[in-house]
Order: C-alpha cells, then sequence, then structure tokens
C-alpha cells in the first residue's frame, strides 16, 4: 500500500501516526494519555498533529480529565479486526 502524499505533512507524520494508531490498538481497552506519547516521542507537536489527523479521520477519540485520554474508535477497532484476520 503506498503513502498518501498530502500537502504539508512528511514522512515523519505518518510514521508518528501509525505508532500511535497500533499503540492505541494494541492497547485497547486500556487508554493512552498524550502525555504518554510525548515522552515516547519526544516531539509533542508531532504527537498534536498525529493525534488531530486520526481525530480527523475518524480513527481516534480522546476525551476523560482535561482530554487527555485516547482511544481508537469503533471503526478503528473493526478495521484492525478485518486486517489481523
Amino acid at each position: 500500500m503506498q503513502e498518501d502524499p498530502r500537502p504539508g505533512q512528511s514522512g515523519k507524520h505518518f510514521v508518528v501516526q501509525r505508532a500511535i494508531l497500533a499503540l492505541s490498538l494494541g492497547g485497547h481497552p486500556s487508554t493512552l494519555t498524550i502525555r504518554e506519547l510525548t515522552r515516547e516521542f519526544g516531539d509533542g507537536a508531532a504527537v498534536e498533529q498525529a493525534i488531530s489527523s486520526l481525530r480527523e479521520c475518524g480513527l481516534l477519540e480522546i476525551g476523560g480529565r482535561k482530554s487527555q485520554s485516547l482511544w481508537p474508535t469503533s471503526a478503528a477497532r473493526e478495521a484492525h479486526r478485518l486486517e489481523a484476520w
């Protein structure tokens, strides 16, 4: 599968998106926090941008106390289940 080259988004952006989505799917039903991801990646701006993109696509939800908890949407979980099958 080829990357979707969108204007203004680097290859690093897609790598961070994939990693965040994989971590959220792998840890489900536990949630991740933005703070944990920022520590993991060491780049808060990249994490925030990736989370924003994943939310816009309908793959990640955010909420909880101070909007810090993240979890995959039901659509992301279903797509992951189908891909793993």
